[in-house]
C-alpha cells in the first residue's frame, strides 16, 4: 500500500524535468477554454458561409453559381479546430488513465487504498513532523496556551476531525472511480481517434442526389463518429479539483495546484484576439461567464481568478 509520502513524491514531486499532477491537470483545463474560444469563432466565421451565389452582369441578368462560398475561411478553421480538439483529448487521457506512473486517474486508486492511519502515520514521521492544514490554526492557538504542546500529542487528541476529513476524501475517492470517467470520455474516442483497427468505420455516410438543372450530382456526407463530450470532461475536472482540495486540506506539503498568473477573462479576452475575426464582446463575457459556469471547482484548485461569483 502506497504511504502519503510516497503519494506526494510521485504526483507532487519537485522535479523540474517532469510533468506531475498540477501540470496535466492544467493543461486539460486551459485546453478546455480555449476550445470554448474556438467554437465561438467557428461558429461567428460560418455565419457566413454559403452554398450559392448570385451574380448580375452589366444587363442586370441573374445567373446563380454554386459551390463552397466562404470568406471568413470556416472550412480552414474547422480543420484546425479537429486537429487541437485531438490535442486536447490527447491531454485528458494523460491526466485520466490509470494505467501510468504519476497521472491523475493512477493517483485516484492509490488515495482509495489510504486510512486515516496512513495520514496520521504521515504527520508523526520524523520526515514530515507536521501539521495538517485544517488543523493548523488551532495548533497555534494551543501551542500559545501550553508551550511544551507536542505535535504528536496534539495529533492524537485531533484524530476525529482528521477521521472525517479522510472520510469525505473517501467518500468522492470512490464516487469518482464509480462512474469510470476514463471509460466514459476516452474509450470510443481513442478507438475512433487514435487507432485505425478498433473502429475501423470512422463515419457516418449519407448520400443524397442533388440536381442543377439538367446536371445531376450525388452529394456524400461524412459526420464523424467520434464525439468529444464536454460536459462529463467538466464534472470530471471539477470533481478532481474537489478531491485535490480535500488532500491539500490534510497534506501541505509541495501539494499547490497554482496554475496561471492570467485573470481568466484576460485569458479568454487574449485568445480572441489571436483571430482576425471581429467577435462581440457580449460573445466573449458569455464565454466566460459560462467557462465559470461549468468548471468554477476546476478553475479554484489553480486559483484561476476570475470576477464572476457563483
Amino acid at each position: 500500500m502506497p504511504t502519503v509520502q510516497d503519494i506526494n513524491d510521485e504526483y507532487f514531486g519537485k522535479d523540474k524535468s517532469r510533468n506531475y499532477l498540477k501540470h496535466d491537470f492544467t493543461a486539460v483545463l486551459r485546453g478546455v477554454v480555449q476550445r470554448s474560444v474556438l467554437i465561438e469563432v467557428l461558429r461567428e466565421c460560418s455565419k457566413a458561409r454559403h452554398n450559392e451565389e448570385v451574380h448580375k452582369d452589366k444587363d442586370g441578368n441573374e445567373s446563380v453559381a454554386f459551390g463552397d462560398f466562404d470568406p471568413d475561411n470556416a472550412g480552414f478553421l474547422w480543420s484546425i479546430y479537429e486537429s487541437y480538439q485531438k490535442g486536447v483529448m490527447v491531454d485528458v487521457r494523460q491526466l485520466l488513465t490509470p494505467k501510468e506512473a504519476g497521472t491523475g486517474g493512477k493517483f485516484i486508486n492509490d488515495l482509495a487504498k489510504l486510512d486515516v492511519d496512513a495520514f496520521i502515520g504521515y504527520y508523526k514521521t520524523d520526515q514530515a513532523y507536521t501539521i495538517p492544514p485544517l488543523l493548523r490554526e488551532q495548533y497555534f492557538k494551543s501551542k500559545q496556551l501550553d508551550k511544551e504542546l507536542l505535535i504528536t500529542n496534539f495529533i492524537d487528541e485531533h484524530r476525529d476531525e482528521i477521521e472525517d476529513t479522510v472520510d469525505s476524501l473517501m467518500d468522492k475517492v470512490t464516487s469518482f472511480q464509480a462512474k469510470g470517467y476514463f471509460h466514459q470520455i476516452m474509450a470510443e474516442y481513442q478507438g475512433l481517434k487514435f487507432h485505425k483497427d478498433q473502429y475501423p468505420e470512422k463515419y457516418d455516410v449519407t448520400e443524397e442526389l442533388e440536381e442543377f438543372g439538367v446536371f445531376k450530382t450525388n452529394k456524400i456526407t461524412r459526420r464523424d463518429k467520434a464525439s468529444v463530450n464536454i460536459s462529463e470532461i467538466a464534472k470530471c475536472l471539477n470533481e478532481f479539483a474537489e478531491i485535490v482540495a480535500l488532500y491539500q486540506n490534510l497534506v501541505s506539503q509541495n501539494t499547490s495546484f497554482f496554475g496561471t498568473n492570467w485573470p481568466l477573462e484576460t485569458y479568454i479576452e487574449r485568445s480572441f484576439a489571436l483571430f482576425a475575426k471581429d467577435i462581440p464582446m457580449t460573445v466573449q463575457k458569455k464565454t466566460t461567464r459560462d467557462v465559470v459556469k461549468y468548471l468554477d471547482p476546476a478553475l479554484h484548485v489553480v486559483s484561476w481568478g476570475h470576477k464572476h461569483s457563483q
